[in-house]
């Protein structure tokens, strides 16, 4: 039985605490994050598979880190990118949208791949047979598409037939392309960004330099490497801080990368235990379509999996309450107001002590803890982070 290390005096198995998801709550400064360093050493020190989610790069110089920071050293290999990613990525939630930008990408890749030439796939006056028997060879991608050509091949997406239904379309549905437009601008706006291109390792469309190292690794590589072995007492850090000014991208690629993670999980013959940390959740949680997004499918579909979920975020009331009932086990540190302790009913008689609770206390509480207990979270040494607030100064 693998043993964490809580306090001096409480000492709990990894299975009674994560298991069945980890939610770490209190208001800033209140010690969450040392909280989660002091879990994760105990799983790193039983050589227990270990990532972050780092929003701002305070986890870096963790002991035994491997940083994969997005955009400088690691990047997100576009040309693993699904469908549902593409849709994710440009913000697109119509269904019929949804279903045009998907169809675009598989008809880049019949292009390139099975037609051999640049440009797009024409759906004009192309056959019905035709397209199935390219879409019956399009069995591995080994040429990269150009994602600034999905433009121009959504057009084609909208081809229709007139009187020969044997043929894709004989003209183009204009209104119904005219659609498209707003999600059009997305695409090239982001597209033609330096940081997105470095992020997604698409060729540079301009020579203004963006600081990266010669060794670039793909995160979902790195995904896959930690989700499939256990990891020799390293932790995945996954460094999100070049785009911490940007919180709608950062959304996407915290969906992007956990729904990869799920993915492989559920692809692996062999599997080992994983614990993700997504430090400061509040920040990536999406209001619209919770139920696709990969945080939410991890809390829902990841025990089964061994894929367990540890979030710390400052209030309950960040966390949408069909997200929050995934989660058996709470470690709450202080919280100030009634409202945020409404959240949790199985809370309500110990508002005194969490109001009142000093730094580095926390109450320990869940389905399989009949009675929360108060405890002074042990702080490890060797686990410290970048997280201390300045202090004021004379001048």
């Amino acid at each position: 039985m693998i043993s964490i290390p809580l306090s001096d005096q409480l000492t709990v198995s990894a299975d009674d605490l994560l298991q069945q998801h980890l939610l770490i709550l209190g208001a800033t400064g209140s010690g969450k994050s040392t909280s989660a360093m002091t879990i994760l050493h105990g799983l790193m020190e039983a050589n227990q598979t270990t990532m972050i989610i780092d929003p701002t790069g305070e986890y870096e110089h963790l002991p035994n880190a491997v940083v994969a920071k997005l955009g400088y050293n690691a990047y997100i290999d576009y040309e693993q990118l699904t469908g549902d990613d593409l849709n994710l990525l440009f913000g697109v939630t119509d269904t019929d949208m949804q279903e045009k930008l998907t169809d675009a990408l598989t008809s880049l890749k019949l292009q390139k791949n099975i037609i051999g030439q640049p440009g797009i796939y024409a759906k004009l006056n192309r056959t019905w047979q035709d397209f199935e028997h390219d879409m019956q060879r399009l069995y591995q991608y080994p040429q990269p598409v150009d994602l600034s050509l999905l433009p121009e091949q959504l057009r084609q997406e909208f081809a229709v037939p007139v009187d020969n239904f044997d043929l894709i379309g004989q003209e183009i549905d204009e209104v119904g392309f005219r659609k498209c437009l707003p999600l059009i601008r997305r695409i090239k706006r982001l597209t033609s960004q330096n940081r997105f291109q470095q992020l997604f390792h698409m060729p540079m469309t301009s020579d203004s330099k963006i600081e990266t190292t010669d060794m670039q690794t793909d995160v979902m590589y790195l995904l896959r490497l930690f989700a499939s072995h256990q990891s020799d007492h390293k932790i995945l850090v996954i460094d999100c801080s070049l785009f911490a000014d940007n919180l709608a991208i950062g959304k996407v690629l915290v969906s992007l990368l956990t729904m990869a993670l799920l993915r492989e999980k559920q692809q692996l013959r062999r599997s080992v235990p994983v614990t993700l940390l997504i430090d400061e959740a509040h920040r990536y949680l999406m209001a619209d379509n919770l139920e696709t997004t990969g945080i939410f499918r991890i809390a829902r579909e990841g025990r089964k999996l061994g894929l367990f979920l540890m979030l710390t975020t400052q209030s309950p009331l960040d966390i949408d309450p069909k997200l929050l009932g995934q989660f058996g086990h709470y470690l709450v540190h202080q919280l100030n107001t009634a409202s945020e302790l409404a959240q949790l009913p199985v809370l309500q008689s110990y508002e005194q002590q969490i109001v009142h609770e000093t730094i580095g206390q926390a109450l320990l509480a869940g389905n399989n803890f009949a009675t929360p207990q108060l405890i002074n979270i042990q702080m490890v040494p060797e686990m410290n982070h970048q997280t201390a607030t300045p202090k004021f100064f004379l001048r």
